[in-house]
């Protein structure tokens, strides 16, 4: 029996309000998953301008965004070991529109550092995996030191004395300083900054001496002279700086770490946006430019799916759980 246009008209009008308001948001939602995205991406960095989470969410950015057709816009939110930055990617509109670039520190450090941290790991679905990065221990040149065993020597001479820039207590270089002291038998004075670019700063300013951090930020103030690399906790020395050893090769054994730069979203993204972003994730990694672009500066760019990245944090939640412990660090309460 065909309905006459009249009587389908009255069918709907006699539809309860309810039912036609979740039919039309339904559609909206099948529509909005389907175009997605129509607008500017952004990608919330937990630290300050021009450290390594920082320099590879925007070197990222750019790449997604040819992939996406539509900006990825980087807004950095520093402070609370990225607490702050990560805590608004958990509570964001599961649309797509907000990720997180949280690294190491949001995803596996803090959840094993805190009793009370206002977000869980199953808060978020990853997204992928950009790679991972080394660190360098790096002094100033006024500080006197040519070498590791000459650092450790000068620090057992004035225990306290010699001053380490770390980007935030419970922040992975600070977890690499405390490390490196139980190793090696050695106290230091640290000091915590907002991120590792005002560490840097500071650093070839002289107003520290010493600090953990990344070959990406600190390279080309290697290259000119105004700081000093010691050692690298890689596995093996990074062709950019060929001349300087791995802290195994320096006289510290087991002393290989890395961060991970990991891509994330509210966990209720629908599925087709998160296949989406995604595939822009994985298409940006594979750009000749930036493998090439991180490769000199110590990154190991290698993009690992979302399935896989579960696992990766898992075994790195692992190996990070027994540094801790191995260092004495408490699980402590945040401060409101």
């Amino acid at each position: 029996m065909r309905l006459s246009r009249r009587h389908a008209l009255g069918a709907l009008a006699a539809l309860p309000a309810s039912l036609l308001s979740l039919t039309s948001l339904t559609a909206r939602t099948a529509w909005a998953q389907n175009t997605f995205p129509t607008r500017p991406v952004r990608l919330l960095v937990g630290f300050a301008p021009g450290g390594l989470t920082d320099i590879a969410a925007r070197a990222l950015a750019e790449r997604m965004g040819k992939t996406l057709k539509h900006n990825v816009v980087v807004e950095n939110r520093p402070g609370g070991q990225a607490i702050i930055a990560t805590v608004a990617v958990a509570r964001a509109e599961p649309d797509g529109y907000t990720l997180g670039f949280a690294g190491t520190n949001g995803m596996i450090l803090n959840p094993l550092l805190y009793n009370n941290l206002p977000y869980q790991p199953s808060d978020f679905k990853q997204l992928g995996s950009m790679g991972k990065s080394p660190m360098l221990l790096i002094v100033h040149p006024d500080l006197g030191v040519k070498n590791v065993q000459e650092f450790i020597a000068l620090a057992k001479k004035k225990p306290g004395d010699i001053t380490c820039a770390h980007a935030g207590r419970g922040v992975i270089n600070h977890l690499a300083l405390l490390h490196f002291q139980s190793k090696t038998g050695t106290q230091f004075q640290d000091v915590p900054y907002k991120g590792s670019g005002p560490a840097l700063l500071d650093l070839m300013a002289g107003t520290v001496q010493s600090s953990f951090d990344f070959p990406t930020s600190a390279l080309p103030n290697i290259k000119s002279g105004k700081l000093l690399a010691l050692a690298v906790t890689a596995d093996k020395r990074l062709t950019s700086l060929p001349d300087v050893p791995t802290m195994k090769e320096a006289g510290v054994d087991d002393f290989e770490l890395y961060t991970r730069m990991m891509i994330s979203g509210p966990a209720a993204m629908p599925a087709n946006v998160v296949s989406v972003l995604e595939n822009a994730v994985r298409e940006g990694t594979r750009d000749p430019s930036l493998i090439q672009q991180f490769a000199e500066q110590g990154v190991a760019v290698e993009f690992t799916s979302s399935a896989d990245l579960d696992k990766v944090i898992a075994d790195e939640s692992a190996m990070w759980a027994q540094v801790i412990k191995a260092n004495g660090v408490p699980k402590t309460d945040l401060k409101a």
